[in-house]
């Protein structure tokens, strides 16, 4: 069986369940080294084992997960790049900013230190998952999100950094794919089920359906989110009941994973997790990223105990918990129907050509946003899995990891936020171009500039 252990570009090693899949994650904090064979790499080619020592303290290794024939080298700090993203969610721009206190929704000013023209270091061969959505990069502060203490633990199958993904042209920039990169030139995708290898130029189109997509060989035991998630609530510390307020810091203070675990039979399977910690600039009151969520679970499964399952989560501490939403809903099969209904992005839409969910659904790109404290160091951690069962798969893109200068409320502070003369709301916006009918009744609300 295959085991990749990973940490710095990331992992743990994983051992036979008897399936073939792995029964747990473990993970060696301070190396880095990764073992594939040519039968499920995301390239072709047999990939050559590399080792990088590092300090857990240091900044993110350039050392990428291999995939080719000789060891993969990042962009060095001297290429240069905008950074900018391709909705209008934020600026990158270093400026002064009003910021937004969480509690009350008052405002100040302090100067951003959010990096302006950010380098991009996931070009050509590199395939280091946290240089794909945009943090990790080597070089200065000035133009990097530097991390520490990465971790990425999953098998090869499950997981590319692809320049694309599906056949859908954008029809707000003719000639390009719809899924596309956010930032630089490729995004994560992360499955619960195999991804099919790239094609030559680095794209990802799907040829067999997802709804017949079995288990990634990625851990089904324990029975427990990795550290430092946790799907017990974590409200009004710790008894839940009052969704954001009163964080014990250690549970999920949305308290929006535990129904949707309880549904799932708390059974998660196929596991694939990453985490990285990252040290907050001066003035800077949130952070953000853009995702798509499919599964071929949907239609068929919603409301049943097969709920797959994806979760970004924060240690901040002006929140610990989930951070990643739709309208409120976290991200699971039963709590995004609705969503995916909206953006008219199911069954026989031309926008899920080519990406193995076709009679299916998906999101569409949304753009998630959370607080943080200016100065402080959290975690940010990911994981995509099977609830119930080791089948169907649903798959997450992950992009464009950015700052936040003006920061944003919970629903649940102000409930008039993202409205004139009020914060942005934590949780998701949309482009408009991207739905025109953004922040009508039905629909999300619109992004706005950052």
């Amino acid at each position: 069986m295959l085991v990749v252990s990973l940490v710095a570009a990331g992992s743990g090693a994983c051992g036979d369940d008897g399936k073939g899949g792995a029964s747990g994650f473990a993970t060696e904090t301070g190396t880095t080294s990764t073992s594939d064979d040519s039968t499920t790499a995301p390239t072709s080619g047999e990939p050559t084992t590399t080792s990088t020592s590092m300090s857990s303290t240091s900044t993110s290794t350039s050392t990428s997960v291999p995939t080719t024939t000789e060891p993969v080298t990042p962009t060095d700090a001297t290429s240069t790049s905008t950074g900018e993203t391709t909705d209008a969610t934020s600026s990158t721009t270093t400026t002064s900013t009003a910021t937004t206190n969480d509690s009350t929704g008052t405002t100040g000013t302090e100067e951003c230190g959010a990096p302006g023209i950010l380098l991009v270091c996931d070009k050509d061969d590199d395939v280091d998952p946290f240089h794909a959505i945009g943090v990790g990069c080597p070089g200065a502060k000035e133009n990097t999100i530097p991390i520490t203490d990465p971790v990425f633990m999953s098998q090869p199958i499950a997981w590319r950094a692809a320049r694309g993904f599906g056949a859908a042209e954008d029809p707000n920039a003719p000639g390009e794919l719809l899924f596309r990169p956010r930032e630089g030139e490729k995004f994560l995708v992360l499955s619960t089920g195999r991804v099919a290898n790239l094609d030559g130029e680095g794209y990802l189109v799907e040829t067999q359906s997802q709804y017949e997509n079995d288990n990634n060989f990625n851990p089904d035991m324990p029975n427990a989110l990795p550290a430092p998630m946790s799907h017990l609530a974590g409200s009004n510390s710790g008894q839940g009941g009052t969704p954001f307020a009163g964080c014990d810091g250690a549970n999920d203070c949305s308290d929006s994973i535990e129904p949707n675990w309880t549904l799932g039979n708390g059974d998660p399977n196929d596991v694939l997790f990453g985490s990285f910690a990252v040290e907050v600039p001066p003035g800077v009151d949130g952070f953000l990223f853009d995702a798509v969520f499919f599964s071929s679970e949907y239609p068929e499964f919603v409301d049943q105990k097969f709920n797959d399952m994806f979760i970004g989560w924060s240690t901040s501490e002006a929140y610990t918990g989930n951070v990643t939403f739709v309208d409120g809903q976290p991200f699971t099969v039963t709590s995004l129907a609705e969503a995916m209904e909206n953006a008219g992005y199911v069954g026989d839409a031309p926008e899920l050509a080519g990406t193995g969910f076709e009679s299916h659904g998906t999101t569409g790109w949304v753009t998630i946003q959370a607080q943080v404290v200016p100065g402080e160091t959290f975690t940010f951690a990911f994981a995509i899995m099977d609830m119930g069962d080791s089948s169907k798969a649903t798959v997450t893109l992950v992009d464009h990891w950015r700052w936040d200068c003006k920061g944003c409320v919970p629903l649940e502070v102000d409930p008039q936020c993202g409205t004139e003369g009020h914060p942005k709301c934590c949780g998701l916006c949309v482009d408009e171009l991207d739905d025109p009918l953004c922040g009508t009744e039905g629909h999300p609300a619109c992004c706005t500039a950052g």
